[in-house]
């Protein structure tokens, strides 16, 4: 589908909505941020909350250093997988909500690169009680509304997938947007992941992997986690693209913790 068509679903999500979530991905914060949407959302003078999912997988270091950019009220971070945050993200959609001038109802647009949780943000805040009311005019078949429980509060239940066309490869493969198969440079993407644990947890990788990191070459410990894997090949040479999909899929399926 033509990476137009996402975008001008984006900007429909905006439009019609009063408060806007944008799902972000605890483990790569920047990266699975869009500055572009946000500054529409706020030149359309509409609520934003940056939602920082997955936050079980991260450090508190990297919480600190992400929430310092941010005022408190504009930034949570929650897990959906364990319930974090939820409550108090509920209250600061509900906060919001009251600053309304309507009487009837607030609409909540959830956005997002794929894969941050969009789906399960939704899931989450609206609970068992969710039920879909009308159509929205002019967006794709099948779009509705889902009430919160008996409140005024209305989700878009739309796309709202933010298109990765400005993304290279080893940042889809970041942000599990990518098949580690399709990857056309395995080992770069590889070598980013173990970056980012030797600036934040270098012995979770260590213990992950079972061996001791003795320098900061990311290439060599790649071909370390090789050889503790036991991929080698004829003559005893480490198999790099097995070892890079092996740790791509870690970090992807979340086996590979940045938390302490």
């Amino acid at each position: 589908m033509e990476m137009h068509y996402f975008w001008r679903i984006v900007d429909r999500v905006i439009d019609e909505s009063d408060i806007l979530l944008e799902v972000i991905d605890a483990r790569m914060p920047d990266l699975t941020r869009n500055k572009k949407v946000e500054n529409t959302i706020r030149r359309k003078r509409k609520f934003l909350i940056i939602v920082v999912n997955k936050s079980d997988l991260i450090t508190k270091k990297m919480r600190m250093d992400f929430s310092r950019k941010f005022k408190s009220n504009e930034v949570i971070f929650i897990s959906c997988k364990y319930r974090i945050g939820i409550s108090t993200l509920q209250e600061m959609i509900s906060e919001l909500a009251k600053k309304r001038q309507h009487w009837n109802y607030t609409k909540v647009g959830v956005i997002g690169y794929p894969n941050t949780g969009k789906s399960s943000v939704i899931n989450v805040l609206v609970g068992k009680s969710a039920a879909k009311t009308s159509p929205i005019a002019g967006f794709t078949r099948g779009v509705q509304l889902i009430r919160r429980g008996k409140s005024n509060i209305m989700f878009l239940d739309t796309p709202g997938v933010m298109p990765l066309d400005e993304k290279d490869e080893t940042e889809q493969a970041l942000m599990s947007a990518i098949d580690p198969n399709k990857l056309v440079n395995s080992d770069l993407a590889a070598m980013r992941i173990i970056q980012l644990f030797l600036d934040y947890n270098k012995k979770g990788l260590e213990k992950f992997y079972n061996l001791k990191i003795e320098n900061d070459d990311t290439f060599e410990i790649l071909l370390e986690i090789g050889k503790r894997k036991n991929f080698l090949r004829k003559g005893g040479k480490v198999d790099e693209n097995r070892t890079a999909l092996t740790i791509i899929r870690d970090w992807q399926i979340g086996n590979l913790l940045l938390e302490s």
